[in-house]
């Protein structure tokens, strides 16, 4: 698949780049995230006005000039359009990249540093600006999804069936037991397993689509509460677990037996470590962009540890993309990487800039 020539007649406008994956010559090219991307021989603006909605943009065959009678009606569209770009076999069963602002095709490859970017979302609205940036999702937090109402958490559990990508694991609630201020730290997560708590996770957990579904567990510094809360739970979900403490993370060897996702929460882990409350600036103790080199160390130990053990393992971080956070990321070996909704369009753009 080669990159259309700087002199052949088209247009192109919109903004990004949009991945997809070509499934057919039906004129379909499923986008993944459940959008489309809409392949057309010749250009008809009033089918695209009405599929608009469903479309992440849209790839004409035939070349349309700035001064074609047809490229005002394409100008007007709400979607992105490039023309001039032939659709053929050679697309069918691979990943690619459309970019509309440089009007070039090509094919999917991995960025440089072998990262997978994993969403963090909290409503149906930060998944599908998420959409086609994101490699996957990272674990939905059990009190955003009590929060939003029913029909939204049922719309939100289908996007993310559709999306192409395997559903998420559900977090144990992280709210302070008790309220402010004698619980606020440490009662968080299992070390609060109240029965009307652990009943109204297990309604969250059941509207879940999967099959087998991960919990994972914050607030985790011992063997025992994991324990405690596989008896409280008469262990009917599979386990995983946050690293949010120094202990976890030091420990976190002897944690991981019939462990199934390990979560490292290097927000916690750093306030934690750096005893440094992560919501007061502080450039020294946390600085915003990149992660202290004694988390660093922390994060380093439990992507190895999560490695030797075939585990699979996300790294959640909320800091500004850098190119001295990503070296950070490479020099720790981590692979998956977990974000705020938001900050995927960043470092997206950073991976795609990085050599």
């Amino acid at each position: 698949m080669s990159d259309r020539a700087e002199d052949e007649p088209g247009i192109a406008y919109g903004f990004g780049r949009h991945r997809g994956l070509l499934v057919d010559r039906s004129g379909i090219e499923e986008i993944v995230y459940g959008r489309a991307l809409l392949y057309l021989e010749k250009p008809d603006a009033d089918l695209i006005r009405t599929l608009a909605p469903r479309l992440s943009g849209v790839i004409v065959q035939e070349p349309v000039t700035p001064y074609a009678p047809e490229a005002r009606a394409l100008w007007s569209l709400p979607v992105p359009v490039l023309t001039g770009i032939t659709v053929d076999d050679s697309w069918l069963g691979h990943e690619v990249i459309v970019d509309f602002d440089a009007a070039t095709t090509a094919p999917f490859l991995l960025n440089a540093a072998g990262l997978r970017l994993h969403a963090e979302v909290a409503s149906l609205a930060e998944a599908q600006e998420a959409g086609h940036l994101a490699d996957g999702w990272a674990p939905l937090r059990a009190e955003d999804l009590r929060a939003l109402p029913a029909a939204e958490r049922d719309d939100l559990w289908r996007f993310l069936s559709e999306s192409g990508r395997p559903l998420p694991a559900i977090r144990y609630f992280d709210e302070p037991a008790g309220g402010p201020p004698a619980a606020s730290f440490g009662r968080r997560g299992v070390r609060s397993l109240s029965p009307e708590a652990l009943t109204s996770f297990g309604t969250i957990v059941d509207q879940s689509p999967a099959d087998d579904p991960v919990v994972v567990l914050p607030m985790v510094a011992a063997r025992e509460e994991i324990a405690a809360f596989a008896a409280a739970t008469g262990s009917r979900w599979r386990l995983g677990l946050d690293v949010a403490t120094p202990a976890a993370a030091l420990g976190v060897a002897d944690l991981v037996d019939d462990c199934h996702l390990l979560h490292v929460n290097t927000a916690d882990l750093a306030q934690h470590t750096m005893v440094w409350d992560r919501t007061v600036r502080n450039d020294v103790l946390l600085p915003p962009d990149h992660l202290p080199l004694v988390v660093l160390q922390l994060v380093e130990w439990s992507v190895s540890v999560a490695g030797t053990q075939s585990i699979p393992c996300q790294v959640a971080l909320d800091l500004r993309p850098s190119t001295h956070l990503l070296d950070q990321l490479r020099m720790a070996g981590v692979q998956d990487l977990t974000c705020p909704a938001p900050l995927i369009r960043h470092w997206r753009h950073l991976l795609d800039h990085t050599p």
